[in-house]
């Protein structure tokens, strides 16, 4: 395509909303991803939140816009509340859960630098669920990204495994609160003991469950022990984009202790001056920190204790929806928001019930371990359409049976 002359908003527009068309169609629940939605209230105020401080640029927080950096601060404090964190703990906003992770493996690796106890190349120990942000921050900075396998019993990271890896290249390990494929908690309170009594930095990759996991506590769902408060944990990542319900994107690391944000950060004497940012990007969207600074205080406790009610409730109707029709059935454990389920029927296969759900309008995600498996991860815009998505798949099972149809595998994670 090549640029040619100028034409009118409304035509532009008009095409615009032709084109998403082509989209999956978010507003009736059919992507199981990459989506967390109310209600067009919300988006409404999201919209005119970020469009109140769209042109302002982050980078100038400091100087140019003061409005930017208080809303900034009151969002960390506000997390950090929420998080486990006190007086001495500390934060970067960043774009989302992939700079947090990358942040947070450059952070230890500075620190590992700093305290001089350690041998290059320095390693961070995973589990191979931690998230693939993990294994790309390694390659960007020169850090090898150790990845251990799942218990096979719980799919929760092997402490035991972990423990018998660490050797005096290891700086760092790391623990989910959710992990991603499977939607469980790693064992947090064994990592955080294992981390203190080694001297490693133990970051919890809490993107997911962040600005969840503490409301559904409140609810009175069983949460295991996580965030910051943990003994052993240095650091925690969380995004408000996701069940923080703000516009994309806004993520936060958080620091245990708030002397270690120095790492994170990058400063460089220029020959204009100091140039120094928080995280990886230069200018930001002001747009994103305003946001959230409003969804956050628009919503408050008794708003995200709701939005957590309607998610874990509409998690438990899709599973015993599911696990109601023959030959399917929701793999456990799981906690909060994610699950997965997969077919226990040889005869029946799940990725050709997964192309059937595609036929239907519905986007699916996949998953590979345990089983091959079908994922969703549960949000409030699902509530409306769980009988309309279980009558959509027992009618794909039905079809897959009658046809003996054998599906194919779509390996991209997103």
């Amino acid at each position: 395509m090549r640029l040619k002359n100028g034409r009118a908003w409304p035509e532009l527009r008009q095409e615009m909303l032709a084109l998403k068309e082509l989209d999956f169609d978010w507003r009736r629940g059919r992507l199981p991803s990459y989506i967390y939605y109310r209600d067009d209230a919300l988006l409404a105020l999201q919209q005119e939140a970020y469009g109140l401080f769209m042109i302002e640029n982050a980078l100038g927080k400091a100087r140019a816009f003061p409005s930017l950096l208080k809303m900034e601060r009151d969002v960390i404090a506000m997390a950090l509340d929420l998080l486990g964190g006190d007086e001495a703990s500390d934060g970067i906003f960043t774009s989302g859960g992939t700079e947090s992770l990358i942040l947070a493996v450059k952070a230890a690796r500075d620190w590992a630098r700093a305290e001089g106890r350690f041998r290059e190349p320095f390693r961070v120990l995973a589990s191979e669920t931690a998230h693939p942000a993990f294994s790309r921050a390694g390659h960007l900075l020169n850090v090898e990204v150790h990845r251990l396998p799942m218990r096979s019993q719980d799919f929760r990271a092997d402490v035991a495994a972990f423990a018998d890896a660490i050797d005096d290249h290891t700086i760092m390990l790391v623990g989910s609160a959710p992990h991603y494929p499977n939607g469980v908690f790693d064992p947090i309170g064994e990592l955080g003991a294992l981390a203190n009594d080694r001297g490693l930095w133990l970051h919890v990759d809490a993107c997911v469950g962040g600005f969840l996991a503490p409301f559904a506590r409140l609810n009175g769902s069983p949460v295991p022990a996580f965030d910051l408060s943990v003994p052993g944990v240095s650091s925690l990542s969380a995004d408000i984009h996701k069940y923080g319900f703000a516009a994309k994107g806004a993520s936060l690391l958080l620091f245990r202790h708030g002397e270690r944000k120095r790492y994170g950060g990058f400063s460089f004497d220029w020959v204009k001056g100091t140039y120094a940012t928080d995280g990886l990007l230069g200018t930001r969207p002001g747009g994103a920190i305003a946001c959230a600074w409003a969804v956050m205080n628009h919503l408050g406790l008794d708003g995200y204790r709701a939005l957590a009610a309607t998610t874990l409730q509409t998690t438990e109707a899709f599973t015993t929806g599911i696990d109601r029709i023959p030959g399917l059935r929701v793999v456990r454990p799981y906690d909060l928001c994610i699950f997965t389920y997969g077919s226990e029927d040889p005869d029946l296969d799940i990725n050709a019930v997964a192309d059937a759900m595609s036929r239907r309008g519905w986007f699916v995600a996949r998953g590979l371990k345990p089983i091959p498996s079908i994922q969703i991860a549960v949000n409030p815009v699902h509530a409306p359409i769980v009988d309309e998505y279980l009558s959509d798949l027992s009618a794909s099972v039905d079809e897959v049976r009658a046809g003996k149809l054998v599906g194919t595998f779509d390996a991209r994670t997103y």
